[in-house]
């Protein structure tokens, strides 16, 4: 009885001083969660470099300026262990988790291209044959036929945070960019109002998916700030490189400023000219941009990252990035803007610089696993073409021979992944059947598990030793896809008037970024989300 008459009076003197409060002009909004919660950002950017390994932060730390990644380090949140949870980690996969907050055996991106068992083609995960180029090439902004645009994000099977954001709020806009396809494509989703990227001849195009002609604005950048205003002179740092820009356009066209930092460079203004043009972040409902860096994904497959060539490119991300947050500050402002970076991958060391310091590391020829074991295969089951294809570590089994042999499935699986394993390079082998019927949570198995997609991956993954690569960089660079730290490990920083500054050293994932944009945004989780929002930022 006492605590009912306790609870009627608190709840009488509530509303008697809402009244009053009332009153006097005093306005009340509808607050859910804490009492700081404040108005939803105006404008969210979404920064991925592509291959930027998390080392990368301190490695280049004393030769960055004030205003890039120290700004976004010093005045947001840092989250020093940030991993992707799942193998491969490659460019079409990462740009599609970082977005749909999930894997690839939810969102079906398994890799840039893979292996169709259905068709028996090869499938590009940003690829859509129905899809046209548009440019302003010689027709000026006609649909023309050139595979550079014949784009669309269909292959993603789930939603990202900006088409949830679409779904209820038709006028926010959304747009993707990127020098390569699938870094602009991906992460606008399937309801954005554009996505442009770089074509073979150094012109900004996009697809018909997204309209039928060019932006006058866009028209203008292809008319005026070309990729030949950047390629000339040389580029090159004192007693380190000397690169002929000139030479390198010559060779490769306009397509050649894709593997020289300035290609971040002309891709920061596209940015800077779309938030002006198209006014994002300027009207009553929120708009966001990706932006995808990939020129410190071309240099670091060339040189590798212990090159000179690395260091520079990072130290001219750093001023692009200065001036894309100053026009941030200065046109949406530090209190209406949330900015996340991040990457879709890192990168291993070449495995001759691993090697030089005594660390396991090498090179393999894949060709050799796919022939010696189609013998193994013959002297077992007779003479067949037992193999459709092997790319990607997937081993894609002949289903209809092996049915008509009336061979049981699992056993063929399990000869093969048994067989891999004799190989010095390969750490692991996991079969189809087994990803299907056990469940995996914490081990590299998990990570296997969750780039497995049932409908598109392959009959046997394999998983190679730390530091081992295809012979096919045998002649210099170096690539990703691995389940190891230095793939898996890459910077994730949040900026904005309403992140707090601090930094966090638990383990998060990649796909925890999209559900925590949505909580911040107050919008549904991409419907195939399986990550979770970082308290640290949310709450």
């Amino acid at each position: 009885m006492k605590k009912t008459l306790i609870l009627t009076l608190i709840i009488f003197t509530g509303l008697q001083s809402f009244a009053q409060k009332k009153s006097k002009g005093i306005s009340f909004a509808l607050k859910v969660g804490s009492e700081n919660e404040t108005e939803k950002p105006k404008l969210v950017v979404g920064i991925v470099v592509d291959q930027m390994r998390y080392d990368y932060i301190y490695r280049f730390w004393n030769d960055f300026g004030d205003d890039g990644f120290k700004k976004l380090i010093n005045e947001g949140h840092f989250f020093r262990n940030a991993q992707f949870g799942y193998v491969p980690t490659y460019t079409g996969p990462g740009h599609a988790s970082i977005y749909t907050g999930t894997t690839p055996a939810v969102h079906g991106i398994i890799a840039n291209d893979w292996y169709d068992k259905n068709s028996g083609q090869f499938i590009y995960c940003a690829g859509d044959g129905d899809m046209n180029t548009v440019c302003n090439c010689e027709e000026k902004n006609v649909d023309v036929q050139s595979a550079d645009g014949k784009m669309s994000p269909h292959h993603m099977l789930t939603t990202t945070f900006a088409d949830e954001l679409k779904l209820f709020n038709e006028k926010s806009k959304v747009f993707g960019i990127s020098l390569k396809d699938r870094g602009a494509i991906l992460p606008a989703g399937h309801a954005a109002n554009g996505a442009y990227w770089f074509s073979s001849e150094g012109k900004w195009i996009t697809s018909s998916f997204y309209m039928e002609s060019l932006p006058d604005y866009i028209q203008t950048i292809n008319d005026n700030n070309t990729a030949s205003s950047f390629l000339k002179g040389e580029w090159k740092v004192e007693n380190e490189f000397t690169h002929n820009l000139r030479l390198m356009y010559t060779t490769s066209g306009g397509s050649a400023i894709k593997k020289t930092p300035f290609g971040n460079t002309i891709l920061k203004d596209l940015a800077i000219k779309i938030l002006q043009k198209e006014k994002l972040g300027q009207g009553k409902t929120t708009d966001i941009l990706a932006i995808s860096f990939s020129s410190t994904d071309y240099i670091g497959h060339q040189y590798g990252p212990h090159a000179p060539e690395i260091k520079d490119t990072y130290i001219k991300l750093d001023e692009d990035l200065a001036k894309l947050l100053k026009e941030i500050e200065n046109n949406v402002g530090f209190d209406n803007a949330v900015v996340f970076l991040t990457a879709d991958h890192g990168v291993v060391s070449e495995p001759k610089e691993l090697l030089e310091r005594n660390i396991p590391a090498g090179y393999f020829d894949g060709s050799i696993m796919k022939t010696e074991l189609l013998t193994h295969l013959n002297s077992i089951y007779g003479e067949g073409d037992w193999i459709k294809n092997y790319s990607n570590n997937h081993l894609f089994l002949n289903h209809d021979l092996i049915s008509n042999k009336k061979i049981n499935m699992e056993v063929i699986q399990r000869k093969c992944a048994q067989f891999f394993l004799k190989y010095e390079w390969v750490k692991n082998t996991y079969t189809a059947t087994q990803l299907n019927e056990n469940e995996y949570q914490n081990s590299f198995h998990s990570l296997v598990q969750r780039g497995y997609n049932q409908k598109r991956s392959g009959d046997v993954i394999v998983s190679l030793q730390t530091g081992w690569l295809s012979s096919y960089w045998s002649s210099g660079g170096t690539t990703h896809g691995s389940s190891y730290s230095y793939d898996t490990h890459v910077p994730l920083i949040f900026w904005g008037g309403n992140i707090p500054q601090g930094q966090t050293d638990r383990k998060v994932n990649i796909r925890d970024i999209a559900p925590t944009i949505s909580t911040i945004l107050g919008t549904a989780y991409p419907n195939g989300c399986t990550g979770n929002p970082l308290v640290e930022i949310t709450e």
